[in-house]
């Protein structure tokens, strides 16, 4: 249903409107991560190969229709935004889609209020989805319901939803991109056309959101995710030497068995796995965003706990297809390209 609008965006860039509708498509998850206006998000790489985004998303006065894909596994983790409540369903993927050890499973809605997301997307993913002002939600809710919706801020869950419902709520945003994409200039003068294209995603959300039964009603997520919330904080408290996993498990009370089992159920890797990519991700993070000269990968390498240089720069290279030391090269052009471009404009000045 979505894929072909990728692709045709792909071939035809100059579609996309000005303020209304912003579509990028990267090969470098730094910069896909930057195109995520409003979302205090990082994206960790769990599996190698080089990756390639697509990011698409309409703006409208609280609230915003978005549409990604991305050809990697990947860990998001981060925040929507205060006063939000985010839905999305997963389009596709060579995988399961977990939320907060939730798994909602292939036009299953996962609904995010307000709360720390931690989620696991399956390579060569397609999500579309929608993010709103929870304010927004509840006065639909009112007008449609009678009453509100019961929303517990932090909370993030998996909801089984009529398919009809879903596949609805689809189409309608479908058909809101579409015209924003093929009729950009007169999408953003129709305040009319952008109004009812609105309002008719609010009632299939707000009937959606009324309708939907819980798929962990017990909790038993949450409790899961909170073991493993503190199990990350440890093994990530000192990066530089990180814990051993036997520990990980003193400190917190559980067995080796117990830990890998909520790894497993929360975030689809063992705890092994977690430390070690999340560090190698935080390292060639450092390395991309690096203009400082004077440091080198070693520096950064022996930050995260990679204390044997040949050893991660093998590890990189097959995680990320580059070395380190292209990352942290490109960084560095990059940052004298800034610098080059601050220090012309007084020069410009004088001329003119």
């Amino acid at each position: 249903m979505f894929t072909p609008l990728f692709d045709e965006l792909n071939s035809n860039p100059g579609r996309q409107g000005s303020c209304v509708v912003r579509y990028t498509r990267t090969g470098d998850l730094e910069e896909h991560t930057q195109q995520l206006l409003d979302w205090q998000l990082e994206y960790d790489q769990l599996d190698c190969g080089r990756f390639e985004g697509d990011f698409l998303d309409v703006r409208l006065p609280g609230m915003q229709l978005f549409m990604e894909r991305t050809s990697r596994c990947l860990l998001q983790h981060g925040v929507l935004g205060a006063g939000s409540v985010g839905m999305a369903v997963m389009l596709g993927g060579q995988g399961s889609l977990i939320i907060n050890g939730v798994r909602p499973g292939h036009h299953g809605l996962a609904a995010v209020y307000d709360g720390e997301l931690v989620m696991t997307t399956p390579a060569q993913c397609s999500l579309a989805g929608v993010v709103l002002d929870e304010q927004l939600l509840q006065e639909a809710a009112h007008e449609l319901l009678g009453r509100p919706l019961d929303i517990r801020r932090g909370q993030v869950t998996g909801l089984l939803a009529d398919g009809e419902h879903v596949e609805r709520m689809l189409a309608t945003l479908r058909s809101g991109i579409l015209q924003a994409l093929t009729r950009p200039d007169a999408f953003e003068v129709d305040v009319q056309a952008r109004s009812d294209m609105r309002d008719e995603l609010l009632a299939h959300l707000v009937g959606m959101l009324a309708d939907a039964r819980d798929t962990d009603a017990e909790g038993r997520a949450s409790q899961r995710k909170w073991l493993v919330d503190r199990a990350c904080a440890l093994m990530m408290s000192r990066p530089h030497e990180p814990p051993s996993l036997e520990e990980v498990c003193t400190e917190i009370g559980v067995s080796l068995r117990k830990l890998n089992y909520c790894f497993q159920d929360v975030l689809g890797l063992s705890p092994h796995r977690y430390a070690r990519t999340v560090r190698l991700n935080a390292a060639r993070r450092e390395l991309r965003r690096c203009g400082d000269e004077r440091r080198s990968v070693h520096d950064v390498a022996a930050r995260w706990g990679f204390w044997h240089l040949g050893h991660f720069s093998t590890d990189y290279k097959r995680h990320f297809c580059e070395l380190p030391s292209q990352s942290l090269d490109r960084a560095r052009m990059t940052s004298r390209a800034a610098q080059a471009r601050h220090m012309s404009v007084p020069g410009e000045a004088l001329l003119s």
